[in-house]
């Protein structure tokens, strides 16, 4: 590619990428946009030593409407707006309450098996044995079955319910060989299209545009959560915003009736005749909790791309009701907020998004000696800079990045030349980050400092505070397995061992964006709420970053969605449940 300089980087920008596609392609890994989020309860401070507190007395609330309803949803994310337009569809009098002024979004990658569009079989007992392998075994298989035997009509369900508005599914087979270095890669991810007027996408290009962010669009651009929501209203939701839940009401036995909720300066209390379904998401979005709960996954954190408002509320409700969150804590992070050299990873976070960082590149600790093999899940290469000096990893690259990047061919969430894949009517998904906007955001690094650019790898060496010896006898080594094609060393596929060979040199340290957090509430295979004993709390479902029982210790990144497509699947059943369709 030549000399390059900052310059060469910036002048694409994301106009030129195109507004409407980055945007959807970030939005996949990406929070919604910010909502005001309501204060505090004060009545609810913590009285014990644990990090969950205790509730308040419910004599204690002023009281100031009491609503009735068959079905309430607590939280509109994912799982509220699914959960809502499910309980509506079927007649139910259901309402919604949430925090914000505003809704959260279902993503883009949505992680489902067996819709009616799929062209690629897959067996879903293999994917669930394969997922309660990302997990060790600490989850219930019977939770994932759920996710893997129903998301294809779930999906089915919402492309139907959509299709009004001009969405159109698709469906991302592209998995390459199969394997991502020794992980076996399953054909998930599924999407829309939109059709947008020329309004519209004028309104969002000007807002990319001005602010230099391409997550501006997603709140001018609709996409499949807004239209599910204008069907739950149509279907006769009743969605109250900027109406925070407070705590579950119980009945002497224990059986959850309804939920208090803070308005104004008193409290409503919605009587759920039918059940309470909690959707309040992780606890990701509170620092302090996160470290306590996660220390180690809240350490290599440098950038937050959490949703405002996700401070675990529901999980601390559901435990006051007598239920109990996953012991192993979860953390979803992907390895791209790059920092810079000096900077310490943790909160506050320091870090810039680079979606490089998740490309299999040369990673060295700060003796400038490899440590693994970096084709991996995009966390894992954390997870070993955890045990390193400042809990840190460089990433190292060379002016051949883009054909290189083209030959790791990686999916989902770290995809940045675009897919191939077309859909039934020859439209290319638009699956990937693309170029332009890869090196708009390696431009942007290297104007905060962050990434560094030498024409020599000792010159690059001084740049990052990593030893320049070390590494200059890491990459010749790395050089010489690439030669041979063999990695002796780490294990690492001979079409990802590629030499830095091509001037000038790049390298960044990366930490993780701090996305969500995945071991909530423990639930059984009808999302209902189970108590210290394992039996389910009569009443009460959770579902999405609000509930466990799927996830130990690591997100599964190459079961691409596939958060996303439990969430959805897991809230339309737990909808079921409450109407006597399943049992």
């Amino acid at each position: 590619m030549g000399n390059l300089d900052r310059r060469s980087f910036l002048k694409g920008g994301v106009v030129a990428a195109g507004a409407a596609a980055f945007a959807g392609a970030l939005s996949a890994c990406a929070p919604s946009a910010p909502q005001e989020t309501g204060a505090a309860d004060e009545t609810l401070a913590t009285t014990g030593e644990a990090w969950y507190g205790s509730p308040a007395d419910p004599a204690t609330f002023d009281v100031v409407d009491t609503v009735d309803c068959e079905v309430l949803v607590c939280g509109l994310g994912a799982g509220g707006i699914t959960a809502a337009a499910a309980a509506a569809e079927k007649g139910m009098n259901v309402i919604a309450i949430e925090k914000g002024a505003g809704h959260g979004s279902i993503k883009s990658d949505i992680g489902v098996i067996g819709t009616r569009i799929d062209t690629v079989e897959v067996d879903p007992l293999q994917m669930l044995n394969e997922h309660t392998r990302y997990a060790n075994g600490w989850c219930d298989p019977r939770v994932t079955r759920v996710w893997a035997t129903e998301s294809g009509a779930t999906f089915d369900w919402i492309s139907d319910s959509i299709a009004e508005f001009g969405a159109t599914p698709y469906f991302e087979y592209d998995v390459d060989e199969g394997t991502h270095g020794v992980w076996p890669v399953y054909p998930t991810d599924h999407g829309f299209h939109y059709t947008y007027t020329e309004e519209e996408q004028a309104k969002a290009g000007a807002a990319v545009a001005e602010s230099g962010d391409p997550a501006a669009a997603q709140g001018i651009l609709p996409q499949v959560g807004d239209y599910m929501l204008k069907k739950a209203e149509e279907w006769g939701a009743d969605l109250r915003y900027e109406t925070p839940f407070v705590q579950l009401a119980q009945d002497e036995n224990g059986k959850v009736t309804g939920a208090y909720a803070k308005i104004g300066d008193g409290y409503v209390l919605f009587n759920a005749s039918k059940g309470v379904i909690l959707a309040t998401g992780g606890y990701e979005a509170n620092p302090d909790l996160l470290a306590e709960l996660n220390p180690d996954a809240a350490a290599i954190g440098g950038v937050s791309m959490t949703q405002a408002g996700c401070e675990g509320e529901g999980i601390k409700a559901g435990i006051w009701a007598g239920g109990m969150k996953d012991e192993i804590p979860t953390l979803m992070t992907f390895a791209r907020a790059a920092v810079a050299p000096d900077a310490e990873l943790g909160y506050p976070y320091q870090g810039m998004t680079c979606w490089i960082g998740d490309q299999p590149f040369l990673k060295v600790n700060l003796d400038g000696a490899r440590v693994c093999c970096e084709t991996a899940p995009y966390d894992y290469p954390l997870h070993v800079a955890a045990l390193q000096p400042e809990y840190k990893l460089a990433s190292i690259w060379d002016s051949d990045y883009q054909n290189q990047i083209v030959a790791f061919h990686t999916i989902g969430c770290s995809r940045i030349n675009m897919s191939d894949t077309v859909d039934a009517a020859g439209v290319p998904t638009g699956e990937g980050l693309s170029f332009p906007a890869c090196d708009m955001m390696i431009g942007a690094a290297m104007e905060a400092g962050i990434v560094q650019q030498a024409d020599t790898i000792e010159e690059l060496a001084e740049k990052l505070r990593v030893d320049p010896a070390g590494l200059t006898a890491t990459v010749e080594r790395y050089n010489e397995l690439a030669a041979k094609g063999v990695d002796e060393d780490f294990g690492k596929p001979a079409k990802d061992l590629l030499p830095l060979s091509k001037p000038p040199y790049f390298g960044a340290f990366f930490g993780g964006h701090v996305l969500c957090t995945l071991d909530g509430l423990r639930i059984d295979e009808h999302m209902r709420v189970l108590n210290t004993e394992r039996k389910p709390i009569e009443g009460l479902y959770a579902v999405g970053n609000c509930s466990g029982s799927m996830y130990a210790g690591s997100y599964p990144e190459l079961f691409i969605g596939n958060a996303n497509g439990r969430t959805i699947t897991h809230a339309r059943h737990a909808v079921m449940h409450i109407a006597g369709e399943v049992k």
